[in-house]
């Protein structure tokens, strides 16, 4: 009896330790992190931290605001976590998504995205990054920032360095078949970005840090001083020539890395996550996440608080998803008790 006591010890608590050691980092030689489904952590997180009510309530909020891109990222956090929303939540939310509602919402924000290179939900990201990828983008904002480069003001950095990036990968894309494409794909997603207000600062000095390794800022200022600024043609032509100067390979790692969270995600979805991206290390772990979760990435961190897959797989997790079970472990414990109470029996009576 003792001997099935501490067997069944045993078995409860190795999982414990075992994910206590994982979650520190202390089993990363011996055990991938794909190799622990996340799922099951995930989900146990969510019924942990909100509920079919409370996402009803969100998505309510979010239409009340014109926000559809949250209201449908709650309600695909619910189906995720069999949490039942409100019928009433429910049908309103079908009824915005109903074609006419669709093109009416969508067509006047993809054309000012396009425009301006700005925008607060997706269509309008969307025309953003299609501007800045049909290099018009890039052109308009080597004028913009450049001229106040010229005039002494203050610019941007990282929306001329990016810019002028962006037309040298559209060369090397044009030259390689297509090579390029990731970095003109995260040339724009980290425009958008900029400009939306998601990028934080500690992304910003670093990624600025690096296109200064990228971009001759001195030799780019000499090179937008004769040229008119005005004259888009006159621009394109100057900055195309300057951008042969241009490195790569300095800042494609980094911009293949957000081309990879886009690819995860979507572009808008990756525009609103760079909010939780301070250097590359962040960037390899939301990545990760979006790669499991997709589109319900930003929702999940926002209503739980974590940025990467690991930390959910924590022993208390394991404590919950185990508590689901709690009556099949209690009738396998008590299936076991039984057998040695029986045998015990047995040999009493042949004894």
């Amino acid at each position: 009896m003792r001997f099935l006591f501490s067997l069944v010890v045993f078995l409860l608590v190795l999982p414990f330790a075992f994910m206590a050691l994982y979650e520190r980092g202390l089993l990363d030689e011996y055990v991938p992190e794909d190799s622990i489904p996340a799922d099951p952590f995930i989900k146990a997180e969510l019924v942990e931290t909100t509920s079919g009510a409370d996402l009803s309530r969100r998505i309510g909020k979010a239409l009340d605001e014109d926000n559809y891109d949250d209201a449908v990222m709650y309600a695909e956090i619910a189906d995720y976590a069999d949490m039942p929303l409100d019928p009433d939540t429910r049908m309103r939310l079908d009824a915005e998504n109903a074609f006419s509602r669709r093109v009416t919402r969508n067509t006047g924000s993809f054309v000012s995205g396009f425009v301006t290179g700005e925008g607060g939900d997706t269509p309008a990201f969307m025309g953003a990054m299609a501007s800045d990828l049909t290099v018009v983008g890039d052109v308009r904002d080597i004028g913009a920032e450049g001229t106040k480069l010229v005039s002494g003001e203050e610019y941007s950095k990282m929306i001329l360095g990016l810019s002028v990036v962006g037309l040298a990968a559209t060369t090397a894309t044009v030259a390689t078949g297509g090579g390029g494409l990731p970095v003109r794909v995260g040339v724009s997603i980290l425009k958008v970005a900029k400009k939306a207000g998601t990028v934080t600062a500690a992304f910003t000095r670093n990624i600025v840090r690096v296109l200064q390794e990228a971009v001759n800022f001195e030799k780019l200022g000499t090179t937008l001083r004769a040229v008119d600024l005005s004259n888009t043609s006159a621009t394109r032509r100057a900055i195309t020539e300057y951008a042969d100067t241009v490195s790569l390979a300095k800042v494609t790692p980094v911009l293949s890395d957000v081309a990879a969270l886009e690819r995860a995600a979507g572009p808008a979805e990756t525009v609103r996550l760079m909010r939780y991206v301070d250097d590359t290390g962040d960037l390899t772990r939301v990545t990760r996440m979006s790669g499991k979760l997709g589109t319900k990435t930003r929702g999940v961190i926002e209503l739980t608080g974590k940025t990467g897959l690991r930390a959910f797989k924590t022993a208390w997790n394991l404590a919950l998803i185990a508590l689901q079970y709690v009556w099949a472990i209690a009738g396998g414990i008590g299936a076991l008790f039984a057998t040695a109470l029986g045998r015990r029996v047995v040999r009493r009576r042949r004894a």
